[in-house]
């Protein structure tokens, strides 16, 4: 798979919501992340179509900032 500019903004957007709504959602903010990244495509089905490696970067962004917050919940 290449990376496109498109998967990194998908992974720092969802890496970026899920990190804001983890402190008030818990390990359940992986819902916000994913409902954004599954709305864009969505939207985006009529313009470039449904893609779903922008889907796997959300994974990945989503995946990277719950980790990190379960690295500092047991290093806190």
């Amino acid at each position: 798979m290449k990376v496109r500019l498109d998967h990194v903004s998908h992974f720092f957007v969802c890496f970026t919501i899920t990190a804001i709504c983890t402190p008030f959602l818990g390990v359940w903010a992986w819902t916000v992340g994913l409902a954004v990244g599954v709305g864009k495509e969505v939207y985006d089905i009529k313009k470039t179509g449904f893609d779903w490696t922008d889907i796997l970067a959300d994974v990945v962004g989503i995946g990277t900032a719950l980790l990190l917050w379960g690295v500092g919940k047991i290093g806190g």
